[in-house]
Protein backbone atom coordinates (compact mmCIF):
# COMPACT_ATOMS: atom_id res chain seq x y z
CA UNK A 1 0.00 0.00 0.00
CA UNK A 2 1.65 3.12 -0.78
CA UNK A 3 0.59 6.95 0.25
CA UNK A 4 1.68 10.23 -0.44
CA UNK A 5 0.10 13.17 1.28
CA UNK A 6 0.16 16.32 -0.80
CA UNK A 7 2.23 19.26 0.59
CA UNK A 8 0.79 22.82 -1.14
CA UNK A 9 3.77 23.69 -2.94
CA UNK A 10 3.55 20.25 -4.98
CA UNK A 11 -0.27 20.35 -5.43
CA UNK A 12 0.89 24.05 -6.71
CA UNK A 13 3.05 22.77 -9.15
CA UNK A 14 1.52 19.97 -10.26
CA UNK A 15 -1.81 22.13 -11.03
CA UNK A 16 0.61 24.62 -13.07
CA UNK A 17 2.21 21.49 -14.71
CA UNK A 18 -1.37 20.17 -15.59
CA UNK A 19 -1.14 16.62 -14.37
CA UNK A 20 -3.75 14.62 -14.11
CA UNK A 21 -3.60 13.79 -10.80
CA UNK A 22 -3.95 17.12 -8.36
CA UNK A 23 -5.58 16.85 -5.11
CA UNK A 24 -6.36 19.16 -1.91
CA UNK A 25 -3.87 19.89 0.61
CA UNK A 26 -3.81 16.97 2.73
CA UNK A 27 -5.01 14.38 1.00
CA UNK A 28 -3.41 10.56 1.25
CA UNK A 29 -3.24 9.25 -2.19
CA UNK A 30 -3.68 5.01 -2.25
CA UNK A 31 -2.84 3.20 -5.68
CA UNK A 32 -5.76 1.42 -6.69
CA UNK A 33 -3.50 -1.11 -8.82
CA UNK A 34 -0.98 -1.88 -5.59
CA UNK A 35 -4.08 -3.26 -4.21
CA UNK A 36 -4.74 -5.44 -6.84
CA UNK A 37 -8.21 -3.34 -7.97
CA UNK A 38 -9.25 -2.55 -11.47
CA UNK A 39 -10.95 1.09 -11.20
CA UNK A 40 -12.12 0.53 -14.61
CA UNK A 41 -14.16 -2.20 -14.50
CA UNK A 42 -17.94 -2.23 -15.08
CA UNK A 43 -18.30 -3.58 -11.49
CA UNK A 44 -16.13 -0.48 -9.83
CA UNK A 45 -18.49 1.85 -9.10
CA UNK A 46 -20.63 -0.65 -6.79
CA UNK A 47 -17.59 -1.81 -4.82
CA UNK A 48 -16.30 1.77 -4.38
CA UNK A 49 -19.43 2.83 -2.75
CA UNK A 50 -19.74 -0.92 -0.92
CA UNK A 51 -15.92 0.44 0.39
CA UNK A 52 -17.08 4.11 1.40
CA UNK A 53 -20.11 2.62 3.20
CA UNK A 54 -17.97 0.42 5.09
CA UNK A 55 -15.34 3.50 6.22
CA UNK A 56 -18.08 6.42 6.75
CA UNK A 57 -15.68 8.20 8.68
CA UNK A 58 -13.74 9.43 5.44
CA UNK A 59 -14.84 11.25 2.42
CA UNK A 60 -13.00 9.90 -0.69
CA UNK A 61 -12.61 9.89 -4.42
CA UNK A 62 -10.99 8.12 -7.24
CA UNK A 63 -8.94 10.44 -9.79
CA UNK A 64 -8.25 10.16 -13.44
CA UNK A 65 -4.96 7.84 -12.22
CA UNK A 66 -6.86 5.11 -10.84
CA UNK A 67 -5.97 6.11 -7.31
CA UNK A 68 -7.91 6.60 -4.31
CA UNK A 69 -7.83 10.06 -2.57
CA UNK A 70 -9.01 10.11 1.18
CA UNK A 71 -9.97 14.17 0.73
CA UNK A 72 -9.68 16.28 4.60
CA UNK A 73 -12.60 17.28 6.33
CA UNK A 74 -13.99 20.74 5.39
CA UNK A 75 -14.60 22.06 9.05
CA UNK A 76 -17.93 23.13 10.71
CA UNK A 77 -17.84 26.35 8.34
CA UNK A 78 -17.12 24.87 5.17
CA UNK A 79 -20.20 22.27 6.01
CA UNK A 80 -22.59 25.39 6.41
CA UNK A 81 -21.91 26.82 2.93
CA UNK A 82 -22.29 23.94 1.23
CA UNK A 83 -25.87 23.51 3.18
CA UNK A 84 -26.92 26.91 2.29
CA UNK A 85 -25.71 26.15 -1.26
CA UNK A 86 -28.06 22.52 -1.30
CA UNK A 87 -30.91 23.82 0.35
CA UNK A 88 -31.46 26.55 -1.84
CA UNK A 89 -30.98 24.35 -4.57
CA UNK A 90 -33.24 21.55 -3.23
CA UNK A 91 -35.76 24.31 -3.25
CA UNK A 92 -35.67 24.91 -6.77
CA UNK A 93 -35.65 21.49 -7.82
CA UNK A 94 -39.21 20.95 -5.90
CA UNK A 95 -40.17 23.33 -7.99
CA UNK A 96 -38.74 22.92 -11.31
CA UNK A 97 -38.02 19.60 -11.27
CA UNK A 98 -34.85 17.69 -12.34
CA UNK A 99 -32.78 15.80 -9.63
CA UNK A 100 -29.89 17.80 -6.98
CA UNK A 101 -27.04 16.47 -5.37
CA UNK A 102 -24.70 17.26 -2.29
CA UNK A 103 -21.52 16.04 -1.66
CA UNK A 104 -21.95 12.70 -0.57
CA UNK A 105 -22.84 11.91 -4.31
CA UNK A 106 -20.55 10.64 -6.68
CA UNK A 107 -20.17 10.68 -10.65
CA UNK A 108 -18.27 8.34 -12.75
CA UNK A 109 -16.51 10.71 -15.41
CA UNK A 110 -15.36 8.90 -19.13
CA UNK A 111 -11.66 9.05 -17.45
CA UNK A 112 -13.38 6.47 -15.23
CA UNK A 113 -12.61 9.09 -12.22
CA UNK A 114 -15.07 8.98 -9.96
CA UNK A 115 -15.46 12.90 -8.58
CA UNK A 116 -17.54 14.33 -5.74
CA UNK A 117 -18.70 17.86 -6.48
CA UNK A 118 -19.79 20.33 -3.49
CA UNK A 119 -23.69 20.75 -4.91
CA UNK A 120 -24.86 19.11 -8.45
CA UNK A 121 -27.56 19.10 -10.73
CA UNK A 122 -29.08 17.21 -13.42
CA UNK A 123 -31.83 16.94 -15.88
CA UNK A 124 -35.19 14.54 -14.90
CA UNK A 125 -34.45 12.78 -18.48
CA UNK A 126 -30.85 11.93 -17.43
CA UNK A 127 -32.18 10.49 -14.44
CA UNK A 128 -34.80 8.47 -15.88
CA UNK A 129 -32.34 6.90 -18.20
CA UNK A 130 -30.19 6.26 -15.74
CA UNK A 131 -30.31 2.31 -14.46
CA UNK A 132 -31.27 1.23 -10.98
CA UNK A 133 -27.64 0.32 -10.26
CA UNK A 134 -26.74 3.84 -11.22
CA UNK A 135 -29.19 5.77 -9.35
CA UNK A 136 -27.99 3.75 -5.87
CA UNK A 137 -24.21 3.92 -6.46
CA UNK A 138 -22.33 6.13 -9.05
CA UNK A 139 -24.20 8.04 -11.51
CA UNK A 140 -22.90 8.39 -14.68
CA UNK A 141 -21.01 11.43 -16.61
CA UNK A 142 -20.73 14.55 -15.27
CA UNK A 143 -23.57 16.66 -13.86
CA UNK A 144 -25.52 19.35 -16.05
CA UNK A 145 -24.82 22.02 -13.62
CA UNK A 146 -21.96 22.00 -10.70
CA UNK A 147 -20.68 23.96 -7.66
CA UNK A 148 -17.29 23.71 -6.55
CA UNK A 149 -16.74 25.77 -2.86
CA UNK A 150 -13.34 26.60 -1.92
CA UNK A 151 -12.90 25.67 1.68
CA UNK A 152 -10.20 26.01 4.09
CA UNK A 153 -7.80 23.21 3.38
CA UNK A 154 -8.17 24.07 -0.69
CA UNK A 155 -5.44 25.72 -2.75
CA UNK A 156 -7.27 27.82 -6.04
CA UNK A 157 -5.46 25.80 -8.17
CA UNK A 158 -6.23 22.16 -8.22
CA UNK A 159 -10.21 23.13 -7.59
CA UNK A 160 -9.49 25.09 -10.92
CA UNK A 161 -8.12 21.92 -12.31
CA UNK A 162 -11.24 19.80 -10.79
CA UNK A 163 -14.01 22.12 -12.03
CA UNK A 164 -12.28 21.91 -15.94
CA UNK A 165 -12.31 17.98 -15.59
CA UNK A 166 -16.04 18.55 -14.82
CA UNK A 167 -16.79 20.86 -18.25
CA UNK A 168 -14.92 18.30 -20.12
CA UNK A 169 -16.73 15.71 -18.65
CA UNK A 170 -19.67 16.84 -20.09
CA UNK A 171 -21.38 19.98 -17.91
CA UNK A 172 -23.13 22.82 -18.98
CA UNK A 173 -22.80 24.97 -16.00
CA UNK A 174 -20.19 25.25 -13.31
CA UNK A 175 -19.20 27.78 -10.41
CA UNK A 176 -16.37 27.35 -8.33
CA UNK A 177 -17.04 29.55 -5.55
CA UNK A 178 -14.03 31.61 -3.54
CA UNK A 179 -14.72 32.64 -0.46
CA UNK A 180 -11.52 33.72 0.78
CA UNK A 181 -10.93 35.89 -1.84
CA UNK A 182 -14.86 36.77 -2.57
CA UNK A 183 -14.84 35.72 -6.42
CA UNK A 184 -16.44 33.27 -8.28
CA UNK A 185 -15.47 31.68 -11.49
CA UNK A 186 -18.42 30.87 -13.86
CA UNK A 187 -17.71 27.99 -16.07
CA UNK A 188 -19.94 28.10 -19.49
CA UNK A 189 -19.62 24.53 -21.96
CA UNK A 190 -18.33 25.89 -24.85
CA UNK A 191 -16.44 28.91 -23.28
CA UNK A 192 -12.42 29.01 -22.95
CA UNK A 193 -11.96 30.33 -19.93
CA UNK A 194 -14.29 31.15 -17.11
CA UNK A 195 -15.72 34.43 -16.19
CA UNK A 196 -14.09 35.65 -12.43
CA UNK A 197 -17.02 37.74 -10.67
CA UNK A 198 -15.73 40.38 -8.05
CA UNK A 199 -17.59 39.73 -4.80
CA UNK A 200 -21.05 39.71 -6.60
CA UNK A 201 -24.43 39.29 -4.34
CA UNK A 202 -26.21 36.91 -6.63
CA UNK A 203 -25.27 34.40 -9.45
CA UNK A 204 -27.72 32.87 -11.58
CA UNK A 205 -28.47 29.73 -13.36
CA UNK A 206 -28.84 31.10 -17.11
CA UNK A 207 -30.25 28.78 -19.00
CA UNK A 208 -29.24 25.41 -17.60
CA UNK A 209 -31.52 25.63 -14.49
CA UNK A 210 -33.77 28.88 -15.97
CA UNK A 211 -35.15 30.60 -12.51
CA UNK A 212 -32.30 29.50 -10.48
CA UNK A 213 -30.57 32.79 -8.18
CA UNK A 214 -28.47 32.26 -5.29
CA UNK A 215 -27.32 35.03 -2.28
CA UNK A 216 -23.33 34.06 -2.48
CA UNK A 217 -22.48 37.02 -0.63
CA UNK A 218 -25.30 36.58 1.95
CA UNK A 219 -25.31 32.36 2.12
CA UNK A 220 -21.48 32.28 2.05
CA UNK A 221 -19.42 35.10 1.52
CA UNK A 222 -20.66 37.01 4.81
CA UNK A 223 -21.67 34.08 6.58
CA UNK A 224 -19.86 34.59 10.04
Amino acid sequence: MTTRPKEPEVAEQTAAAGSASVEPTGSVVLRLDALGMDFLAADFPSRFIEFCEANDDYDMEVNEAGELVILPMVGFRGNRQETELNTELTLFRRANGGVNASQTSRFRLASGAIRGPDAAWITQERYDAATEEERETVFPGAPDFVVEIRSRTDNLAPLQRKMQLWMDGGARLGWLIDPPNRRVYVYRAGQAEPEALEDPETLDGEDVLPGFSFGVRQYIFDMQ
